[in-house]
C-alpha cells in the first residue's frame, strides 16, 4: 500500500502549475535587461578601466564560437556531436548576443558615428529669433477665422495625450504584443501535465482444437475487459514521464485460467528520457525563450509604430499651425489687395491709367483666391488631425480646432549625457534586431540539437495483483502484489544527409544572415541619427535667415508704399504699382517661410527624438501590458 501511495502522489505532483501563464515575460525570464544594454554596460565599465577592445578583438568575439561558465572559456568544434550535445544553447545564444552588440558599438564609435550630437546641442543652444513683429502670431491662436463655427484650443500636450488615449491606431499596434505573448504560454503549455484515460472491451470466440483447450467444449470463448487511466507529462529535459492505474476483467471457458472468471490491477510509472536527441533543459527551454523574445520584440515594434504615430500626429499638428499662418497672411494680403485696387480706381483722373486699373484688379481678384485654397488647406489639416487623434468630439466639420501651443519650444531637444550609447539601448528597431539575432542563435542549437541521433533511455516500474472474480477492489488491494521492471536503450541514426542536417544547416545561414542585419540595421539607424541632427540644426539656422529675409522684404514693401502714397507722374506708374504689387507677394512669402520654418524646427526636434528613440520618454510614455475593454489582454501606452 506505501508503494501504492508513493505512486498516486506522484501523479498528483504533476498537477501542479497548471495556471495559464502570463502574456508578458516574467522576472525569470528573457529578455531582461533590453537587448543591448548589458553590451553598452560591458563597454563602458572597460573603457572606465582603460582597457578598450581593438575593431579586431570584437570581431574575434563573434566568431570564435565561445562560451562562458564563470572565468572558464571553451572552443567548441561545430559539426561534432560535442558541440551539437551542449547541454545550455542559450548560455552560447547570450554569449554571441553580448559579444555581437559590443563589437557594433566599438565599430562605431571608431567610425565616429553620431558626432552630430554634439553640434546639435550647440545649435539648441542658440538663442531663436524673437515672435516679435510677427503680426500674425496672435491670430493663429485666436477664433477669428471663421466666424460662426465652435472653436477648440488645443495645446501639443494634450492632443499627444489625447492620441494615446483614443487612437484606434495605437491600440492596433498594441494588440501585436499581446497576441505574439500567447507563443509563451503555448510553450510553457508543452510541459502542463495531462490526464488520460483508455477503456476498451474484447471477445475472443476460436475452435477448441483439442478437448484440452476449452475443457471439452466446442468454442474456446474469452471476454476481456479493460481500463486504464493515468497522468502524463513531458519534462524540461527532454523525456516524458507517466503514471498509469490499469484495470483488466476476464471471463473465459478456456483451461489456462483458473478460475476462469478473474480480475487484475497494474501500477505502473514510466519514463522516456532522451541522451542525445532531444535532451537538455536548454533545448527543451529555447522555445519559450524565443517565445520571450519574439513577444519582446512585439513590444519593441509597438513602440516604434506608436512613435511614429506620435510623430505624425505632432507633424500634423505644426502643419495646422502654419496652414492657418498661411491662411492669414493670405488674408491679409487679400485685404490689401482690395484696399490697394480701390485707391488705383479712384486716382484714374489723377496719376492712373486703365492698365494699372487691371492690373491691381486683377492681382486682388488672385489673392483672394489664394486665401480661399488657403482656408481650405486649414481644413484639410484638421481633418488630417483629427483622422490622428480619434477623440471623442474632435469633428472637425463644424468646429475650428485652435493651435494653443507656441513653436518656440525644441531648446532642450538633447540632455547634457546623450550619447551614441543611449542610441544603442534606446532606440526600439536596435532591441528588435539584437534580439532577432539571439533567436536566430536558439533556433540554430535547437537544429543542431535535432540533427543528432536518437539515443533513448527507456525505465518502467510497476505493481501488480489480482483476485478471483469481478472484485477490482480486491485485485487493487491484493496483498501479493509483486513489482515489475523494464530498463532498456533505444537507438537510432541516419544513414545520410537528412532533412534534420538540412534544417541545422539553413538554421546556421540565418544565424549570419541575422548578424549581418544587425550590423545593417544600426548602420542605417546612426545615419538616420546624424540626417536627423543635420536637419535640427538647419532647420534651427533657417528660420534665423528667413526672419533676416522677412525683415528686408517688409522695409523694401515699406519703402514702396511710401512712394506710391506720395504719388507718381504717369510715366512712373506703371513701374511703381508693379513693384509694389511684387513687393506684397514677396512680403507674404517670407512671412510664409518664417512660419514654415518656425513649425519646421518643432517638427524637426521630434524627429530627432524619434531618430534617438526617445520620443515616447519626451511625453513620459512607456509601454505597459493591461486589459482592453473585452478584457482581452493587450499593450497601451502609459504615464512612467
Amino acid at each position: 500500500m506505501r508503494k501504492q501511495l508513493c505512486l498516486v502522489t506522484s501523479a498528483l505532483v504533476l498537477l501542479t502549475a497548471c495556471a495559464e501563464p502570463s502574456l508578458q515575460p516574467g522576472l525569470g525570464d528573457l529578455p531582461l535587461p533590453r537587448g543591448f544594454s548589458p553590451s553598452v554596460k560591458e563597454q563602458t565599465d572597460a573603457q572606465a578601466a582603460g582597457e578598450n577592445l581593438t575593431e579586431e578583438e570584437a570581431r574575434a568575439r563573434v566568431d570564435e564560437f565561445r562560451v562562458t561558465r564563470g572565468s572558464d572559456v571553451s572552443e567548441w568544434p561545430i559539426d561534432t556531436i560535442t558541440y551539437k550535445g551542449f547541454r545550455n544553447s542559450g548560455l552560447r545564444a547570450v554569449y554571441l548576443r553580448r559579444a555581437l552588440g559590443r563589437y557594433a558599438l566599438v565599430e562605431a564609435q571608431n567610425r565616429g558615428t553620431g558626432v552630430s550630437l554634439g553640434k546639435v546641442r550647440a545649435a539648441a543652444k542658440t538663442r531663436a529669433p524673437s515672435s516679435a513683429g510677427e503680426w500674425w502670431t496672435n491670430s493663429i491662436h485666436k477664433t477669428d477665422l471663421t466666424p460662426g463655427e465652435r472653436n477648440r484650443a488645443m495645446s501639443l500636450p494634450q492632443i499627444v495625450h489625447d492620441t494615446v488615449k483614443h487612437s484606434n491606431q495605437i491600440a492596433a499596434f498594441g494588440d501585436l504584443p499581446a497576441i505574439r505573448g500567447t507563443a509563451i504560454q503555448e510553450a510553457k503549455g508543452r510541459f502542463v501535465p495531462e490526464f488520460f484515460a483508455e477503456i476498451s472491451t474484447s471477445r475472443e470466440n476460436d475452435r477448441a482444437t483439442s478437448p484440452a483447450i476449452a475443457a471439452g467444449a466446442a468454442r474456446a470463448i474469452t471476454r476481456e475487459q479493460e481500463a486504464e487511466f493515468g497522468v502524463r507529462s513531458r519534462l524540461i529535459t527532454g523525456g516524458e514521464i507517466a503514471v498509469s492505474q490499469r484495470f483488466t476483467t476476464t471471463d473465459t471457458n478456456r483451461t489456462a485460467f483458473i478460475p476462469g472468471e478473474q480480475s487484475e490491477a497494474r501500477t505502473t510509472i514510466s519514463l522516456v528520457q532522451p541522451l542525445l536527441r532531444g535532451s537538455g533543459t536548454g533545448h527543451n527551454d529555447s522555445p519559450r525563450r524565443i517565445a520571450n523574445m519574439d513577444t519582446q520584440i512585439a513590444v519593441e515594434e509597438f513602440r516604434r509604430q506608436a512613435e511614429a504615430h506620435l510623430l505624425e500626429t505632432e507633424r500634423a499638428y505644426w502643419n495646422l499651425y502654419v496652414a492657418r499662418a498661411v491662411f492669414i497672411q493670405k488674408s491679409h494680403l487679400a485685404g490689401h489687395g482690395n484696399r490697394l485696387s480701390s485707391q488705383v480706381r479712384s486716382r484714374a483722373d489723377i496719376d492712373a491709367d486703365p492698365v494699372l486699373i487691371n492690373r491691381a484688379g486683377a492681382l486682388a481678384a488672385r489673392w483672394h483666391a489664394d486665401s480661399v485654397r488657403a482656408k481650405a488647406a486649414v481644413d484639410n489639416a484638421e481633418f488630417r488631425l483629427a483622422a490622428l487623434v480619434n477623440a471623442p468630439g474632435f469633428t472637425p466639420g463644424d468646429m475650428e480646432f485652435l493651435p494653443a501651443s507656441a513653436p518656440n519650444g525644441a531648446l532642450s531637444v538633447l540632455s547634457t549625457n546623450d550619447t551614441i550609447e543611449e542610441i544603442f539601448v534606446n532606440r526600439p528597431e536596435l532591441q528588435q534586431a539584437i534580439l532577432q539575432y539571439e533567436a536566430a542563435l536558439l533556433r540554430e542549437g535547437m537544429a543542431a540539437n535535432e540533427s543528432l541521433p536518437e539515443l533513448d533511455l527507456v525505465l518502467e516500474a510497476s505493481l501488480s495483483g489480482g483476485s478471483d472474480g469481478t472484485d477490482l477492489s480486491g485485485a487493487f488491494r491484493d496483498s501479493r502484489r509483486q513489482s515489475g521492471n523494464l530498463m532498456g536503450l533505444k537507438f537510432s541514426v541516419p544513414l545520410g544527409f537528412d532533412e534534420r542536417d538540412a534544417r541545422y544547416k539553413r538554421r546556421r545561414l540565418e544565424t549570419v544572415q541575422q548578424e549581418r542585419q544587425v550590423l545593417s540595421v544600426i548602420a542605417t539607424i546612426l545615419a538616420e541619427v546624424d540626417v536627423s541632427a543635420n536637419e535640427y540644426i538647419i532647420a534651427t539656422q533657417d528660420l534665423k535667415a528667413q526672419r533676416s529675409a522677412q525683415q528686408a522684404a517688409q522695409r523694401d514693401l515699406n519703402t514702396l508704399r511710401n512712394r506710391w502714397n506720395d504719388g507718381v507722374g504717369p510715366d512712373q506708374g506703371i513701374a511703381v504699382l508693379s513693384a509694389l504689387l511684387d513687393s506684397y507677394e514677396r512680403v507674404q512669402l517670407n512671412e510664409q517661410s518664417v512660419a514654415t520654418a518656425r513649425a519646421t524646427r518643432e517638427i524637426a526636434a521630434a524627429n530627432l527624438a524619434r531618430a534617438r528613440g526617445v520620443l515616447l520618454q519626451r511625453w513620459g510614455f512607456k509601454p505597459a501590458l493591461t486589459d482592453d475593454v473585452r478584457g482581452q489582454p493587450t499593450y497601451k501606452l502609459q504615464k512612467q
